[in-house]
């Protein structure tokens, strides 16, 4: 793994073309940007969560207007002012992040064989298909940020990432089926002070959820320290 011809730091430019990549959630692609992206395990979230979640959701959005049912409440949303807007994501991306931090489901990552491959497949095509900065392999779920290289599709390269892991840790696990929830979140880092927030959040994260990790649970990319100098 080389540390030569990294990228720099590329905030995002509302005045630049902007990709909208759909699933189950709305995806902003911008080329160059640096991504913090969390994809989870298949059982991280119990449906009474998710449901509670989907309550308060309709209930936020009707009081401003918006009905979900039958409708692309998505794009609504993004009608609202910009403040209601980013009120919205933090409230809804703050319950989301702390309810994996609660541990649900088996926490198949804590198996030293599957953190041991998530991690070999994070790094088996750093600086080449993209380039992996600092990232968290937690018990049910893992954060990281990635700068994805020249041509090539953030959900490409998590799809490759997840579907390679998935596999061997199914086998390690005697096991067969959904392993990852099939969408990921992910968000474009906006400015460096932003950046900065995520490392430390990933830093953070094992000592705010209570999880003693092992050392190999976690990587600090050396060459993102550049962007800060």
């Amino acid at each position: 793994m080389t540390t030569t011809n990294r990228p720099p730091f590329i905030p995002f430019n509302e005045h630049c073309a902007v990709r909208i990549y759909r699933r189950n959630l709305p995806h902003w692609r911008q080329d160059g940007a640096t991504y913090f992206v969390t994809f989870r395990l298949g059982d991280s979230v119990p449906r009474k969560v998710l449901d509670q979640w989907e309550y308060e959701k309709q209930h936020w959005l009707h009081a401003r207007g918006i009905h979900v049912t039958g409708g692309d409440w998505q794009s609504q949303l993004q009608t609202l002012p910009e403040p209601d807007q980013e009120q919205f994501h933090k409230h809804f991306n703050r319950l989301f992040h702390a309810a994996l931090d609660h541990g649900h489901g088996e926490c198949h990552l804590k198996d030293e064989r599957c953190l041991a491959t998530v991690r070999e497949k994070l790094l088996e095509n750093d600086a080449d298909c993209y380039h992996l900065g600092d990232f968290v392999i937690m018990p049910n779920h893992v954060h990281l940020l990635l700068v994805p290289s020249p041509g090539k599709e953030l959900e490409r390269i998590l799809k490759a990432i997840k579907g390679a892991a998935s596999r061997q840790c199914n086998q390690h696990l005697g096991r067969s089926g959904q392993f990852w929830q099939p969408d990921s979140y992910d968000h474009i880092v906006r400015k460096l002070e932003q950046l900065f927030h995520f490392r430390q959040y990933i830093n953070d994260n094992p000592g705010k959820a209570g999880v003693d990790l092992p050392p190999e649970a976690l990587y600090h990319a050396e060459w993102m320290d550049a962007w800060f100098s």
